[in-house]
């Protein structure tokens, strides 16, 4: 058994930095900061703990934008329902709407396609 959680990293791909930076900080209300690493432009996401995972928007000819990759999913609120809700009135597709988790013992999830055309999911304890 792992002593730590296994996740410390994430990255999305993007083919528009400006594009999927746009979207997810309109969509979720979240800041990145935005480097360059050797040839890879990235925009990371802040957070308020500067040693929890997190993830970045990453854009390199190595990485292409899908919706038949890995999925990450993000915990941006306390409650799925009402941030679901608000996405897809602004015209997100979500592509699964909320559902519990065995029978939400362990949260819900739903699942929406970004600027890019990724899959991307999200999660919360709460419905």
């Amino acid at each position: 058994m792992l002593e730590q959680a296994p996740l410390v990293w994430g990255e999305i791909a993007v083919a528009d930095m400006d594009r999927a930076v746009a979207f997810y900080s309109k969509h979720f209300d979240v800041c990145f900061h935005r480097e360059t690493m050797n040839d890879m432009e990235m925009a990371v996401l802040e957070t308020a703990d500067k040693e929890a995972a997190s993830i970045g928007l990453v854009k390199h000819e190595m990485m292409q934008p899908s919706a038949h990759g890995s999925v990450l999913y993000l915990h941006l609120g306390p409650q799925l329902t009402p941030l679901v809700e608000r996405i897809s009135q602004a015209g997100v597709k979500v592509l699964l709407p909320v559902m519990p988790i065995k029978d939400g013992e362990c949260g819900f999830i739903a699942l929406f396609e970004d600027s890019e055309g990724n899959t991307v999911g999200l999660w919360s304890k709460e419905k």
